[in-house]
């Protein structure tokens, strides 16, 4: 009896060390875990800023606490919009939005931005203050709300990534704010579920990338002739007639998916990702297709199967591709003479392993999206204030950059000596504005 106990005890502890282990649970881990990645001052910055210029086109009370802070974020708001590249903000100026920003810190971390009308609409009321003669559309209620800001926030996402100051963990931050099951059905929700998982992907959050990419799957399959013109103007597939396009984004899902799964720990996962890396090599061969991805794929499942001679020719060609560095070059050479001496398992654990291949696909995708004119394509599809976006988001940049410098203290003494050069009183300002 005391022997069955003691064993029923030892499975309770296993169960409670590992967690839920099922799909479903992990999925729930990463849920979890993105809510606590964004928990981070610059994220806190940004949506102070972006709170501040939507709260000027709410029409609603909101709450006692922001009837309070109202006139604060108008200051703020109107800092954020009377400067551009030829006009900075003063260190007067910075000091200032400190010093609201101390003041709401708490309200921005417990509110959501979506309580407020939208940036475009906020965008609307402030030009419309610049030109007195211009008008603007009443604020949009309910669905037609809910549309609209998911596709500002997957928007901002996409621009944001390859930013400098704001860059991955911003635009995180939007793509979890999107809620792609609020739109309709339709080639621009699932490309929001395909660049939503590839930033889950990279977050390692493989389970929750896994999901976004698993509905693209189901989707697509379900409309086997939807045209994708979104698509085919984003991966400059314009040489592809529909059929092709469709083919080649559903070998996109695949891909993806396959390194989601070949990510995750069960075994269960690498047999899924290896039927999935196969349905993608065989979309690629329909559209007669050479890659960096390609070839890292071949290479992979040929040293699965023990085809040597086919994986050195994969990795041949690998090792010419510039978007490789030095140093990964070298491995691949070295993985090429450890299979000339056909130890394929010690390139599958080590030199060559899921880590190298995942690299890879993050530097082919990043590449891709290097390559995109975001302005030209947003004016393309009729997105209103296309200019006044990206000006927006260099003022956001220069606010969140300049917050986080006073933060962090990195700026307080040279702020200080600089304001001591320019006169005592402004200096005796600046002490009065930070400890007020």
């Amino acid at each position: 009896m005391l022997q069955k106990v003691f064993s029923i005890c030892l499975f309770v502890l296993f169960i409670s060390c590992t967690g839920d282990q099922s799909d479903t649970g992990l999925l729930q881990k990463d849920r979890k875990a993105l809510v606590e990645s964004l928990d981070s001052q610059k994220v806190l910055s940004y949506k102070f800023a972006k709170i501040c210029l939507r709260a000027t086109a709410t029409e609603d009370t909101i709450s006692e606490e922001f009837q309070d802070l109202k006139h604060r974020m108008h200051n703020v708001s109107q800092k954020i919009a009377q400067f551009n590249k030829n006009q900075q903000l003063s260190i007067m100026d910075y000091i200032s939005i400190y010093k609201e920003y101390r003041a709401m810190s708490s309200f921005i971390e417990a509110t959501d931005e979506d309580v407020f009308p939208t940036t475009v609409e906020a965008l609307e009321r402030i030009l419309a203050i610049r030109d007195t003669t211009a008008t603007f559309s009443p604020l949009l209620k309910g669905n037609q709300k809910i549309k609209a800001q998911n596709m500002e926030h997957a928007v901002l996402s996409a621009l944001v990534i390859l930013s400098k100051d704001l860059g991955k963990e911003i635009s995180l931050y939007e793509c979890a704010k999107t809620t792609p099951e609020a739109l309709p059905d339709g080639e621009l929700k699932s490309l929001l579920h395909f660049f939503r998982g590839f930033l889950f992907f990279e977050k390692k959050l493989y389970y929750l990338s896994e999901d976004e990419i698993t509905q693209n799957i189901n989707w697509l399959e379900q409309h086997p002739t939807v045209a994708l013109p979104f698509a085919k103007s984003f991966f400059k597939w314009q040489t592809l007639n529909n059929q092709q396009t469709y083919t080649a984004y559903h070998s996109l899902q695949y891909l993806f998916r396959g390194f989601d799964r070949l990510m995750m720990d069960r075994d269960v996962d690498e047999q899924r990702a290896l039927n999935d890396f196969e349905i993608f090599l065989q979309d690629s061969k329909k559209l007669g297709l050479e890659n960096e991805i390609i070839w890292s794929i071949e290479t992979y499942l040929y040293l699965k199967n023990e085809e040597h001679e086919k994986a050195i020719a994969a990795l041949s060609k690998l090792n010419s591709s510039p978007l490789l560095s030095k140093s990964e070059k070298e491995s691949i050479s070295e993985t090429i003479t450890y299979l000339k001496d056909r130890d394929t398992e010690a390139l599958l654990n080590g030199v060559y392993d899921k880590y190298f291949l995942s690299k890879i696909a993050v530097k082919y995708m990043y590449n891709l999206l290097s390559q995109v004119d975001w302005k030209r394509l947003l004016k393309e599809h009729d997105v209103p204030y296309t200019d006044e976006i990206f000006e927006l988001l260099y003022n956001f940049q220069q606010i969140a950059t300049q917050l986080e410098k006073q933060l962090n203290g990195e700026s307080l003494k040279e702020t200080g000596k600089l304001l001591k050069d320019q006169g005592s009183k402004l200096w005796e300002k600046s002490k009065e504005l930070i400890g007020s």
